[in-house]
């Protein structure tokens, strides 16, 4: 009888060092899911914001607070990021349809061309939308030695490529 009250004495003081354990690691799968989630909704924001470019004679600015408000407005459902610690830059640069008119004297001596010195100034600067955003690390997790994760999405478009400006 004495040797079975040892053995739950000694499975209560196995719980009491395991529990904290379990407790911080289901946290930090929950964080990290968390973290999964920002950064999906990061990524959707820059691929609606490239979109815009795209597909719309829309502004820079225009464009800013519309991923701005898609990310962080208060009457959006689901889940809101803090503007805070939001960073969103829009760079547009129109694409210019190039005419390439050779002829038959241009097209002869093609073989001689150094073809790096014909295509300067042809491949047009592309634009880009890229969204950053501060995510701030819990207490429970400071043992990895950072204040906050940054998450950075960015991605990069032809503007004036999309089919409703070239239908203009």
């Amino acid at each position: 009888m004495k040797y079975f009250k040892q053995l739950r004495g000694q499975a209560l003081v196995e719980a009491v060092l395991i529990a904290p354990l379990i407790v911080v690691f289901l946290f930090s799968i929950v964080w990290f899911g968390s973290l999964i989630l920002t950064w999906q909704q990061i990524v959707t924001a820059t691929k609606y914001g490239v979109d815009l470019i795209a597909y719309t004679d829309f502004d820079k600015k225009y464009i800013e607070n519309d991923i701005k408000d898609y990310l962080c407005n208060t009457k959006t459902l689901g889940r809101i990021l803090d503007l805070n610690r939001l960073n969103v830059v829009v760079q547009i640069n129109d694409y210019k349809p190039i005419d390439m008119d050779f002829t038959k004297s241009d097209i002869a001596s093609f073989g001689s061309l150094n073809v790096f010195d014909c295509t300067k100034g042809l491949v047009p600067k592309k634009s880009f939308v890229e969204i950053t955003y501060l995510y701030k690390t819990p207490r429970i997790l400071k043992v990895i030695g950072r204040e906050s994760i940054k998450i950075n999405s960015k991605l990069e478009v032809l503007s004036g490529a999309g089919v409703h400006k070239a239908q203009k």
